[in-house]
């Protein structure tokens, strides 16, 4: 039987695949789709420390009330290469330590922010000239050339001082904090490196902001008072990636229509 690949996001391919290229082609993106769907950080409930400073304030409101997801079609290639080289760095730095000699470098550790607030620390190096926290990220050409102009934006400061206010929490010293912005494509020296000296206080305050939106959540209620959604203010923040972005949405109890909808 003939089976034409038509899927969405392989739309830009012409010709169509068929036969049994299609059959093998429409196989392998329905099971990378199920598996990155089902993977643990797509599956994680309670807020982490990568979503307390996404910019946009109902997104996190979303969060806070684990409200259900709409957008859950997106593709998640680019999440699983991040997830594949995430896994290759821990093997190599773990491999790095042994070659040293000494625990030089805390991979992947799991750290309690506050409360239950939890998260996984990419890696720390603990020499005493670099004292860093350091979070890798996976980009492709134009978000590199965006993170290399402007920085990292507040979502990923946000997160990288909250780690080192973990790991301050664990006992260690931080000094600084890092965001690795890692080619998907190219080589390797065309990363770019971000950093900043470690503040506790932006930590702090991105933790009592995220406070300040669940009381607001607790006291307005839109899970059963849908209009109060509306009272929670929207900013762009890649909101096509939102779980809950539904353009055209005029309910936000259904979908949010974005910053710009």
């Amino acid at each position: 039987m003939t089976v034409a690949f038509s899927q969405p996001d392989a739309g830009w391919a012409s010709p169509p695949l068929s036969g049994l290229a299609a059959a093998i082609a429409t196989n392998v993106v329905h099971t990378v789709k199920h598996a990155g769907q089902n993977a643990p950080r797509s599956l994680q409930r309670v807020i982490g420390p990568s979503e307390i400073g996404v910019p946009c304030t109902r997104r996190l409101a979303y969060k806070l009330c684990d409200w259900p997801t709409v957008n859950n079609d997106s593709d998640p290639w680019a999440s699983i290469v991040g997830t594949a080289v995430h896994a290759w760095m821990e093997e190599t730095f773990e491999a790095e330590n042994r070659r040293l000699g000494w625990q030089r470098y805390l991979i992947e550790q799991r750290l309690h922010i506050r409360g239950n607030i939890y998260g996984n620390s990419d890696l720390f190096d603990r020499d005493p000239a670099v004292r860093s926290v350091i979070d890798w990220k996976v980009v492709g050409d134009e978000p590199l050339k965006k993170y290399r102009k402007n920085g990292p934006g507040p979502q990923y400061e946000t997160q990288s001082h909250i780690y080192g206010y973990g790991q301050e929490q664990a006992g260690e010293q931080v000094d600084n904090v890092a965001v690795v912005f890692l080619p998907r494509t190219g080589r390797i020296d065309g990363l770019h490196v971000w950093t900043a000296p470690y503040n506790r206080q932006i930590a702090l305050d991105a933790l009592n902001r995220m406070d300040n939106v669940l009381t607001a959540v607790t006291h307005l209620d839109p899970p059963n008072n849908p209009p109060a959604w509306a009272m929670f203010p929207t900013t762009d923040s890649h909101c096509t990636y939102c779980p809950w972005f539904q353009p055209g949405s005029a309910d936000a109890s259904k979908g949010c229509p974005g910053a710009f909808g």
